[in-house]
């Protein structure tokens, strides 16, 4: 079976209000057996433009398991903070 994943680039503008995201989302994402794969960190863009504050990847295994994830209650409140305190993309993509 094909793996799910989650991936966010986001650029924060109001860091304060994004502090809150973080925590809540990791146990979100556990809940619903994601395994970070990319946090954050250093990034280094070679081609094209990347204009993002933090990118983040997150594995789940199956497509399924990563669309409930998002669509969940719990991931609900998380997604709010993360929609007013950035300008950010979503994606769920299948993978390996």
């Amino acid at each position: 079976m094909k793996k799910g994943y989650i991936i966010v680039r986001v650029s924060i503008h109001k860091n304060e209000l994004f502090q809150k995201y973080p925590p809540l989302s990791t146990e979100v994402m556990k809940k619903y057996g994601g395994k970070y794969i990319i946090r954050g960190g250093k990034t280094e863009v070679f081609e094209g433009e990347w204009p993002v504050d933090r990118t983040t990847v997150v594995e789940f295994e199956s497509f399924e398991s990563a669309k409930k994830c998002y669509e969940s209650v719990e991931y609900s409140k998380a997604m709010k903070i993360r929609q007013n305190s950035t300008k950010s993309d979503l994606i769920l993509i299948e993978g390996y």
